[in-house]
């Protein structure tokens, strides 16, 4: 049975390898993992079965614009991919996100599986900017308007 739940200090190194193995070099490094922990800890979930990290994502409250909210990071390991877990993921981020205006994240215009299951939940493009993971590697700002 897999559970959606805050993390927990046991539970950093597992998130780091899932962002190592999602986003390889382009990913955050380990320790950003433990800021996140002790600045954001409501908004750092993992996705578990047992005691086992399949997944997590991350969600912070914007600095640059009052209402908003952004999804930092969701993962999924790659022997976890294909259940539905990642859509589980941003479920709970979308429903975190209530008392928000908008809910805000980044991805890579390459990474068709995810724009696709964005879009499918109502995100839309707000922004593209190029070289923003490396040169020549653009990102898509992606926004979801928060209905209460």
């Amino acid at each position: 049975m897999i559970s959606i739940e805050p993390a927990n200090k046991a539970d950093l190194k597992c998130i780091y390898n899932v962002e190592t193995e999602a986003f390889g070099s382009h990913g955050y490094p380990a320790f950003f993992i433990r800021q996140a922990f002790d600045c954001w800890s409501n908004g750092l979930l993992v996705a578990k079965d047992k005691a086992q990290v399949l997944g997590y994502v991350l969600q912070v409250p914007s600095s640059q614009s009052l209402g908003d909210a952004w999804v930092l990071s969701l993962a999924v390991s790659k022997h976890a991919q294909g259940k539905g877990l990642g859509k589980k993921l941003l479920e709970t981020a979308i429903e975190n996100a209530k008392g928000y205006k908008r809910l805000l994240l980044t991805v890579c215009p390459k990474n068709t599986g995810s724009y696709t299951l964005y879009q499918s939940y109502g995100f839309y493009l707000v922004e593209e900017e190029q070289d923003y993971f490396d040169i020549g590697e653009d990102r898509l700002v992606l926004a979801l308007d928060i209905v209460e």
